[in-house]
């Protein structure tokens, strides 16, 4: 038999509406994407380019996907790409990339898109 290890759903069986609603009634904000990832990307030199891509949305509350492109874009030099923000939850990532774009970015122009 297996014992249940966390207080919301039955082991082995996928959550429903029930079970996401619960979990999220649970939780609180700890951090602001407006706050912590927007205003840095709003701070950067106009010679990065925003583009928006999509939304995620939570509850009532949603979050803008935004990507950032500096320099010509034509393929004449390497493509490199810097990502953060896969998991939601996982912040380490979107700072780490804002932390390069901010202090290394410009490193890049004339050498890589």
């Amino acid at each position: 038999m297996t014992t249940a290890f966390y207080p919301i759903g039955t082991p082995g069986q996928a959550w429903g509406d029930a079970e996401r609603s619960a979990w999220l009634a649970q939780q609180r904000t700890h951090r602001s994407h407006a706050d912590d990832v927007l205003t840095r990307i709003d701070a950067l030199p106009a010679e990065w380019q925003r583009i928006d891509y999509g939304t995620v949305t939570v509850g009532d509350h949603a979050f803008p996907l935004r990507a950032l492109r500096r320099g010509a874009g034509d393929g004449r030099l390497p493509l490199m790409l810097v990502t953060g923000g896969v998991h939601g939850y996982e912040t380490s990532g979107v700072h780490g990339a804002l932390a390069f774009m901010e202090r290394h970015g410009a490193d890049y122009d004339g050498r890589a898109d």
